[in-house]
């Protein structure tokens, strides 16, 4: 009887092993088994000895005992001392490693712990280099520099000094001979595991969401794209807090990538052993070749002169490839004091804001240019020119004008993003360079043109810093997040659990199957239109005028990606909770709102070319009813 093809139902695979490093799951395949073709009686025949003739042997020891008794256990115990001294060797350096490792990993956490707050309380810190958050720990290169020059330097030393008694006091002169016998040791090499999963690859990858959000809040004090976005809306001061939290919920749960050189992950003590073992293997066929050239002293001559200039060879090119100098980490030290007491160029001024004693209104924010003009680095002419201009408290200003006409770099002003570079800007009637500019920012809710999706959840990106999310509805964000998988927990852009690192949560040759288990706990990048982006910053902004004491509201061209309904619809939702705030509105469709405003200003080519009520400009008939009939069809 026979099955047709169809019967024949293959086999499932079974699940990859799995086994933890600290924060990670390593999932590797079983090895595939050893195929031994050698001929196990001829091996056991060659290695083991017959016990006919051991009743001669026995009693030749005896009689050899009798004759020096204490020299003879003198001489079995230092033979047994010498046979077990490697394999302890190994084990206590094994050990000492682990420890190291452990150690190494505990003071890396607690270092990004004290220092990572310290440097991200400034947003536009010259900190980090690399930029990779696992790699990332200040002062760590300093500490492993310092006691590598250190190990090095010491063992180079006491390993020449070695050398040099070995060939001054007992020469060798068939020493090079040995070299040729050196064929095991690079054979046993060959044959040891490379890690402690026995196999050319695995993958790995985390699931531990203190860590993550501790990447989140790495990237985004650190990439220069969120610098800006996170100064406008007011947050830069909470993410130390924040990452305090979680260093704290992660404890000191080891965070490095899960690669061979691991502690854990290394091979097995006993490869390590039979590779050192294999060093001495050519002195013993050495020695029982050539009995009658060599005194037992020369035999142990050359031991040593082995042993030490091997271990000589690998610390010579150890120290060569170390090009750490004590200057070098000395200025790491520096640079790294000086990265945590940089201070941005825009100068802090005394005063707190708001402060009614100062003049600060309960209507919201006054704000004069006084004949202001700047000019942007390696940039041949003025952004703004000797503009001056007053925005009264709770006032509703409408900024018009083509792109390029400087709208966006008066906004920026009023943030103090940039310093004039002529003029001057007064907020409650005092210079704004006598403000402390974190309460002046704190005071404003700016929405910009092309906001920036932070790499944390949909609810993050909202609510950073403040309480849970209130504020989707306004920003009219309800529809689509409650589509996406998660809802408000969807992350929105991948943190760091694999795929982010330089090795993509892989080490060596990995199978279809491991790849594939390595994509099911990837993150997936939500793609989100530019219209939801900017729903999203708008709840952004809604949320801290719900929940901050906001003096100023500022939306530049934020509604450019949505239709015109909601666009009428977010607007007239700022509209109307501008009770104690001063407005500033960017957009290019202003028809719908140029009725409302108390002040309307145009602008071109970086100058505020009129200034009034809509039927004030409409009657002048100048630049703005260009614009404005532009807009408005004809009846």
């Amino acid at each position: 009887m026979t099955s047709s093809v169809q019967d024949i139902v293959p086999l499932p695979h079974p699940p990859p092993r799995t086994l933890n490093h600290g924060i990670y799951t390593v999932a590797y395949e079983k090895p595939s088994a050893l195929n031994w073709t050698s001929d196990t009686r001829a091996w056991i025949e060659q290695y083991f000895v017959s016990f006919t003739n051991f009743s001669y042997a026995l009693r030749l020891f005896r009689e050899i005992f009798h004759l020096a008794p204490g020299l003879v256990i003198g001489h079995v115990c230092a033979t047994l001392w010498l046979s077990i001294s490697d394999a302890l060797l190994l084990f206590c350096l094994g050990s000492i490693f682990n420890f190291v490792t452990c150690v190494n990993d505990t003071i890396n956490s607690r270092l990004k712990a004290h220092f990572l707050p310290q440097l991200i309380e400034d947003c536009y810190t010259i900190f980090p280099v690399r930029g990779h958050f696992p790699s990332e720990v200040p002062g760590a290169s300093f500490l492993q520099g310092l006691l590598h020059i250190a190990r090095t330097t010491i063992a180079l030393l006491s390993q020449v000094a070695v050398l040099m008694n070995a060939v001054l006091h007992k020469p060798s002169p068939e020493r090079e001979v040995l070299f040729l016998f050196c064929i095991a040791h690079p054979l046993v090499r060959w044959l040891a595991p490379c890690n402690v999963t026995g196999t050319q690859g695995y993958i790995f990858y985390t699931l531990n969401v203190p860590f993550k959000r501790m990447k989140s809040l790495y990237d985004l004090a650190f990439s220069p794209q969120y610098r800006e976005e996170l100064i406008l809306n007011g947050v830069a001061n909470s993410i130390p807090s924040e990452y305090r939290k979680s260093t704290e919920a992660l404890g000191d749960e080891i965070v490095t990538e899960p690669f061979p050189w691991a502690g854990d992950l290394i091979r097995k003590w006993y490869w390590d052993f039979l590779i050192n073992l294999t060093l001495d293997l050519p002195l013993v066929i050495y020695a029982l070749a050539l009995p009658c050239r060599l005194l037992p002293s020369s035999v142990m001559s050359i031991a040593l002169l082995q042993q030490a200039t091997n271990r000589l060879s690998l610390s010579i090119g150890e120290y060569g490839m170390n090009s750490t100098s004590m200057k070098s980490l000395c200025l790491q030290a520096k640079w790294l004091y000086d990265a945590i007491s940089y201070k941005s160029k825009m100068s802090n001024g005394p005063m707190s804001y708001p402060d009614l004693s100062q003049g600060s209104s309960s209507d919201g924010m006054k704000i004069s240019f006084r004949q202001v003009s700047l000019r942007y680095e390696k940039c041949g002419h003025n952004a703004l020119d000797n503009v001056t201009l007053d925005i009264a408290p709770g006032q509703l200003v409408l900024v018009v004008g083509v792109n390029g006409s400087g709208k966006s770099s008066l906004l920026k002003l009023i943030a103090r993003l940039q310093n004039p570079t002529e003029g001057e800007i007064l907020i409650d009637d005092n210079p704004l360079s006598t403000y402390d500019s974190d309460d002046v920012r704190a005071s404003i809710a700016f929405l910009p043109q092309l906001p920036l999706l932070f790499p944390m959840s949909v609810k993050e990106n909202i609510c950073l810093g403040l309480p849970p999310p209130q504020a989707a509805k306004m920003g009219n964000c309800t529809s689509w997040i409650t589509k996406l998988q998660n809802g408000y927990d969807t992350q929105l852009k991948p943190t760091h659990d694999i795929g982010n690192g330089w090795a993509d949560g892989t080490y060596g040759t990995i199978s279809e199957r491991l790849r594939d288990e390595l994509s099911r706990h990837k993150q997936q990048t939500v793609t989100i239109s530019g219209g939801e982006k900017q729903r999203l910053a708008a709840a952004r902004t809604f949320m801290r005028i719900n929940h901050t004491d906001i003096k100023l509201v500022v939306v530049d061209e934020a509604t450019s990606s949505l239709d015109a309904i909601t666009e009428r619809d977010i607007l007239s939702k700022f509209h109307h909770v501008r009770q104690g705030k001063t407005m500033i509105l960017v957009t290019h469709r202003f028809h719908q709102l140029a009725k409302e405003a108390d002040q309307i200003l145009c602008m071109k080519d970086g100058s505020v070319v009129e200034r009034g009520t809509h039927d004030q400009l409409i009657e002048d008939n100048g630049e703005y009813a260009k614009l404005y009939n532009a807009q408005v069809p004809s009846a």
